[in-house]
Parts: C-alpha cells; structure tokens; sequence
C-alpha cells in the first residue's frame, strides 16, 4: 500500500506540473488565435452592416424620388417639351423650377432637384448650377430606353464642398412613355450617422473608398479630399472581401481592417481597428489567463494532495462497487485511474463500463438521428410538389379550406390566380420531357419570386398551377398577374441551351360568400381560365363581384 501512495504523490507532482507548463506554452497562441477570430467577427458585422446601411440608403432615396417623378407639374412640364400642341403651354420651365424649388426646401437631404429631356436638355432645376455628373448624363436614354434608376459615381463637387452622388429616374407619361428624368443629388455626408451604427455593434472606424482607392467618407475622423490607401493595399482589400489585413491607412496608423462592396454603388466599405488597441486587449487577457492558470494548478494540486490521501483505504471497497456498477449498477460515481495495482482493476471495469454505455448511447442517437430524418422527409412529401417544391394538391385543398374559413369570420376576400402554360403539351412533345420538367421548375420559382410570404403557392397538376393571395381583391391580384407573366416570358434551359418563350394565361377570381368548399372556388377560377384561353391565351382574365375585364400582353 505504500507504493499506492508513492504513485498518488508522483501523481499529484505531474498533475499539476505538466499542465501548467504544456498551457503556459500554448496560451500565447491559443489567445492569438481567438482575437484575431473575434477581431475579423467584429470587422465583418461592421462592413456587413455599413454596406446594408448604404445600399438601405440609396434604395430609400430611389424610393423617395420615385413619388416625385408621378408628379403631373414634371410630366406636363416634359410633355410640353416632347411636343408642344398648337403652342399652348401647359407648363413653362419657370413654373417647374419654382416648384423645384419648394420642393427642394421641404426635402433637406436633397442637394438639388434637375428635370431634363430625353435630348439630355434641362428643363429645369432647383438650383442655378446644376450638377449634371458626366458619367451619369452619358448614360442617360443612351440608344436604351429604360425605366430602372440610374446611380452616379460618388464625386467631389466643388460647388457643394462634399462629395455627392447623383441619382436619375425616369419620367413616365401617361402613355407609358420615357418623357425625361429627374436628377436628385445627394450629400454623401448623409448616410454617415447610420454607418456608425448602434450603441451595442463593435467599436471600430468605417471608411467609405471610391473604387480609385480614395477616401470619402469616415465615421469618426474628418478626411481631407482626396486621401488615397495605399493601391496594392486596396486592391488586396476589394479582391478579398469578408478577409482581414494589418496595414497603414491612409494616415500612416497600424490597423487591422477588411472591406465588402456595396450593392447600389461603386464604393468599398472598410472597417477597421486600431492594431495597438486589438493587442492590447490581447496582453490583458493574456496575463488574465496566466492568473487562472495558476489558480488552476494549485486546486489541481491540492486536490491530487487530497486524493492521495484519500483512496488508499477504501480502494478494495471501490473495487467491489465497480464490478456493481459492470453488472448494471450506474448509481455508484467512481474515479478511474490507469494504474498496475487494485487501482488499474478499478481502472479495467470502470472502463468496460463506460465503453458499454457510450455503444448503447451511440446507438440510442444514431436511431433518434435516422427517424427525425425519415418524419422531415415524409412530412415534405406529404405536402409538396417533387418536380416544382411547391405545395402539392392535397395541401392546396387544405390551405382553401382555411381561407374561406377565414373569409367567413372577418369577411376580408383572398384572391385565386389559375395559370397555365400556353401550348406546354407542344413544347414538352418538340423539345423533351426534360426541358418541359425544367419549364415547369422555372415558373414554379418565378410564382414563388413573385409573391409575399404570406401567399401560397402549388402545383394543380401538369402545367396548371394556382396561387393564394391572402386579403387580395381581384383587381389588386392583377397586378401580381401581370407581373408573373412578364418574368415568365423567358426561360433559359440548360438541357438544350436555348431561351424559351413562354406565355401563361391566368384566370383570377375573388372569395365570395357563396364559396363554401374547394371544389366550387377552383371550378370559378377554371371558369376564368377558360375564358383567358379562348380570348386568346396570353393574358389574364378576370372575373370580380361587379365586373368582368381582361388584361392582356401586347407583344408590340
């Protein structure tokens, strides 16, 4: 028994030596490691939520710009200017600019308001010199008539003293023609409150670069225009998005940064962090890891201490209980030690033991495992279409049966669109199953593109699919339709690398009272159908409470 106690005291010395000498090499690196893991976290929610904020930005001013360009006074102003009728002015110039004017005044954000021609003439603008950013004019109704916005480089202005971008949304008459567009130039300085972020995101500076490598814009310093970073330094930064480099800014200060690029703009948004600061973060936990490591070693040792004491005496009671606990008795808890002596045959069972349990539990999750597995698919199955992803019938049926339930208690109607391919059968016989099975897949993503996540969406059978607009009348379900069957008109498939034209007809209806089972609903909207394909394919038909119309593509 002395030889017992000889090797708990060597024991207890490797115990506590061994470790703190093994952590002590590797904490160093260990801690590196995780800082620059926590420093390229932070870097990354920074430049992540910096570029959402300037993209949010310019979507939000397209936004707000898009509600002035239906204003009748501009496209008055720029009809007369397309085509004066027997002299008579509706708008002159003079008029447009004063209204420019105050609408300049109530809009602060906006640094000035232009309308021009589509000859790219100004007509009119809230300011005496307007800005007209060559980049931009030159793409303006270039030979493309096209009703998306158009978005300005970031530049400096001198007439405004900041950096500004400009950006140009087309004037619609009401024929649908492009009579001009609306210029609204914006201070970059303006989306600087919203990139410093919130109380609570990691503390770091921002920099908005032009893709020259020149600064524009910082978060928390003032920058001197132009400032350049340094060029092999900025290409490695916007070739390598997301990924982190120690560099010189362009102020000469050692940080650590990595940059995204913005959707709407051509601008890389780097964040940053002071080196100095990160590491000195560094050796704080360093030297606070160094203190728990010794508070470790002496518990470790004091207990190995103890348990050198300790075991010797009730070691042949301990061996007993651990043949208990072989058989199948797990309510003992025993300290195995690998060891020669009745020690290492308290070892041996207590080991046997644990290998018995980790099998029965490796098996238990194994089986738990497989059958959540097998339940996710069967319940996909039972309710989705496997060609398309959409819900199949039988759950169509049912998502019918609780909006009419609904309809019933607060009397708020849905919509019903049944859409067909036009001629599918022709096209799946000239072209092969697969190219009609990737058709289908195709509009089944476009209806599933189109819609809000609280519509559904199915497959009916074969080519037919309907879709359920939730609280939708029948003329607001129109709009959805026809956007449908414009983003369905072509479709590239990959099995014979072609663009295929495709024409839906869609029939629309809406909830009424008389709607009292799945059946009667689907057997209106299969009215409506029929009556889009005998008008002509190609077009929806509608079919409300108090009237009939249909709408159609006009391939001219």
């Amino acid at each position: 028994m002395k030889s017992i106690k000889s090797k708990i005291f060597v024991f207890a010395l490797l115990s506590t030596l061994i470790p703190s000498l093994v952590l002590g090499l590797l904490s160093f690196h260990l801690n590196e490691n995780l800082i620059k893991d926590n420093v390229k976290r932070e870097l990354r929610i920074l430049a992540s939520h910096a570029s959402y904020e300037l993209d949010a930005w310019v979507n939000q001013n397209i936004h707000e710009g898009n509600s002035l360009t239906s204003a009748k006074i501009i496209i008055d102003a720029l009809s007369n200017a397309a085509n004066l009728q027997n002299g008579y002015i509706k708008v002159s110039p003079e008029i447009l600019t004063h209204y420019l004017s105050s609408v300049h005044k109530k809009l602060e954000t906006i640094l000035e308001l232009t309308v021009v021609d589509t000859n790219k003439n100004v007509i009119a603008s809230s300011s005496d010199q307007h800005i007209l950013i060559e980049p931009l004019k030159n793409l303006w109704l270039d030979g493309n008539t096209s009703h998306q916005p158009l978005v300005s480089p970031p530049l400096w202005s001198d007439q405004f003293g900041t950096t500004v971008i400009s950006i140009a949304l087309p004037v619609v008459s009401y024929d649908d023609y492009i009579l001009g567009q609306l210029v609204l130039t914006y201070d970059l300085q303006n989306i600087k409150p919203l990139l410093k972020g919130s109380a609570k995101s990691p503390r770091g500076e921002i920099y908005l670069f032009d893709w020259n490598g020149s600064t524009l814009l910082a978060t928390h310093t003032d920058v001197t225009y132009p400032s350049f970073l340094d060029p092999r330094t900025f290409q490695y930064l916007l070739n390598n998005p997301g990924e982190f480099l120690t560099f010189r800014d362009f102020s000469q200060k050692h940080v650590i940064g990595l940059a995204y690029k913005a959707e709407t703009l051509p601008i890389a948004v780097v964040a940053e962090k002071n080196h100095k600061d990160v590491y000195a973060a560094w050796t704080k936990q360093r030297d606070l890891y160094f203190i728990l490591v010794g508070m470790s070693i002496f518990i470790v040792a004091t207990i190995a201490i103890y348990l050198g004491h300790s075991i010797v005496t009730p070691l042949q009671r301990l061996i007993n209980a651990t043949g208990q606990i072989v058989k199948g008795n797990l309510d003992i808890p025993i300290n195995a030690v690998t060891q020669k002596d009745e020690v290492g045959k308290l070892a041996q069972m207590f080991n046997l033991m644990m290998e018995k349990l980790r099998r029965s539990q490796a098996k238990i999750l194994a089986a738990n495992k497989a059958m959540q597995q097998k339940n996710q698919q069967l319940e996909k199955l039972s309710i989705t279409d496997g060609l398309t992803g959409l819900y199949n019938r039988n759950k169509l049926n049912q998502i019918i049966s609780d909006q009419l339930l609904r309809f019933q208690r607060n009397k708020r109607p849905f919509a019903v669109l049944m859409i067909d391919v036009d001629y599918f059968k022709v096209l799946n016989d000239k072209l092969g199953h697969v190219t009609g099975d990737e058709i289908l897949a195709a509009i089944a993503d476009t209806l599933t593109q189109s819609i809000r996540s609280i519509d559904f969406a199915a497959r009916y059978g074969g080519d037919e699919f309907i879709i359920i607009l939730t609280e939708t009348t029948v003329k607001e379900a129109v709009i959805t339709a026809e956007r449908i069957r414009s983003q369905a008109s072509e479709i590239h498939c990959k099995a014979i690398d072609k663009i295929i034209n495709v024409t839906l007809s869609i029939g629309i209806i809406q909830s009424e009272p008389k709607d009292t089972s799945p059946i009667t609903l689907i057997s209106r909207a299969d009215q409506a159908l029929y009556e889009a394909k005998h008008a002509g394919r190609n077009q929806a038909h509608t079919i409300s409470p108090d009237t009939e119309y249909a709408t159609s593509l006009n391939p001219d």
